[in-house]
């Protein structure tokens, strides 16, 4: 019997992926393009190694001969950590960021936390919902407040000054058996009285996520439209940035402010300045006037030597629908398939230019 006749199981499909039976059966009940099995016996489903092997190919699966173990402690990379940023509200950061979060748990299998750094925090609410943020509040549990304010007695967090511990403030959004994961650090509006008192805080956020780091594959920050000590501590705990821009003129003047907020962070912390991942048009349509938007944009990336997505996330109504429901795109009822397609490219791209 040759290689591509071989029959596989449950246990050695996992041992060829290099992946866990749990993950297995995730994709299987995750992702519509996973081969069907050929047979189902007493002892469980069964697989050709030529169809796995197709698979495996086409979504860029590295075929192994040892198992490795998930989410391995010891051996785990730090996360990733993107800030996602503009200047200019109503760019679609909150969403992206939810639907970039999603994918990557989701489809990825990656433990993933979300920081809302946002005093509307409507990332916040697209992910834990109206009734999950209310509970976490009713809870006591803290916000982003609690971190910023931790060594401010008595302040907008309403504590003394003990440690903050990461169980304070970090919320549990959805987890599966193979160790993906959703969590979040949500925000609330009284994240804008820490701006009245801005001095010595800016540390703080990275300080916090150094001491969690390892136990997530990858941080998302979702960063306010304004330039403030909010942005700072995003830029010192962040390895790169993603600018989200709308092809539309109020939008795109966004832009060339993330380029002064950044040249003046470098001026201050010359070491600490991360990278940009890269400029993604988003919530575009076939407007003339995004046209126009699209080359100012291009040639503003070029003069600062930033990549430009290949891909752009068009608008759907699915996105304001599945922020209510609490799902992305692709999990959103009723969502349109070139939509869906068209966000899951972008969601590759993106995790091609972190290196994953």
């Amino acid at each position: 019997m040759s290689a591509e006749d071989e029959l596989l199981g449950l246990s050695e499909l996992a041992e060829l992926l290099g992946v866990t039976r749990q993950t297995i059966a995730n994709w299987r009940s995750r992702r519509r393009d996973f081969p069907e099995p050929i047979a189902v016996l007493k002892s469980g489903p069964i697989w050709t190694h030529a169809n796995i092997t197709s698979w495996a190919a086409s979504n860029a699966i590295d075929v192994r001969n040892v198992p490795s173990e998930e989410h391995d402690e010891e051996s785990a990379p730090d996360a990733a950590i993107v800030a996602i940023v503009n200047m200019k509200g109503g760019v679609g950061k909150s969403t992206l960021t939810a639907n970039l979060g999603w994918f990557c748990a989701f489809k990825e299998n990656m433990r993933i936390l979300l920081v809302d750094l946002d005093p509307q925090f409507n990332l916040s609410q697209y992910v834990m919902g109206t009734d999950g943020y209310t509970a976490h509040l009713e809870a006591m549990k803290g916000t982003a407040v609690s971190l910023f304010e931790q060594l401010t007695p008595g302040g907008a967090a309403g504590r003394s000054h003990t440690p903050l511990e990461p169980t304070d403030i970090i919320a549990s959004v959805k987890a599966w058996n193979d160790g993906s994961l959703i969590d979040i650090i949500p925000s609330s509006l009284d994240l804008a009285w820490t701006l009245r008192n801005p001095n010595i805080k800016d540390h703080l956020l990275a300080q916090f996520l150094a001491e969690i780091r390892s136990d997530y594959d990858l941080i998302l920050i979702d960063c306010p439209p304004t330039d403030s000590m909010l942005t700072d501590a995003a830029y010192r705990a962040s390895d790169s940035v993603l600018i989200p821009v709308k092809p539309e003129f109020l939008s795109t003047i966004g832009l060339p402010l993330v380029i002064r907020s950044l040249d003046a962070f470098e001026e201050r912390f010359k070491d600490q300045v991360p990278g940009v991942l890269g400029i993604v048009f988003n919530a575009t349509s076939d407007k003339l006037e995004h046209d126009r938007s699209r080359s100012y944009v291009a040639n503003l990336a070029k003069e600062n030597d930033w990549y430009m997505f290949e891909n752009e996330v068009s608008y759907s109504d699915s996105y304001p629908k599945g922020s209510r429901m609490g799902t992305p795109i692709f999990l959103t009822d009723h969502a349109r398939y070139w939509k869906v397609e068209n966000f899951l490219s972008v969601a590759n791209e993106f995790m091609t230019r972190i290196g994953s």
